[in-house]
């Protein structure tokens, strides 16, 4: 499962710079905790549907959490 994807500009400056349509990251979240909480929440609601193992859920919130680690550097 190789993939790719083009991260979100880190600042609504940055965005505005590159010309990016998409709201930026600190546009989108009001903070890596309000960023993990939604990974959560969905997360949650994908397993209550059964569309996920709840014991994977953690996992994702933490990949999340290294995620927003490499794209605000």
């Amino acid at each position: 499962m190789a993939g790719s994807f083009i991260p979100f500009a880190r600042t609504r400056a940055e965005r505005e710079k590159t010309g990016d349509p998409r709201p930026s990251i600190e546009e989108r979240y009001a903070s890596k905790e309000d960023y993990l909480k939604r990974v959560e929440t969905a997360g949650r609601q994908l397993a209550q549907a059964d569309l996920l193992l709840e014991s994977d859920v953690e996992k994702i919130r933490a990949k999340a959490s290294a995620r927003w680690g490499s794209l605000m550097q």
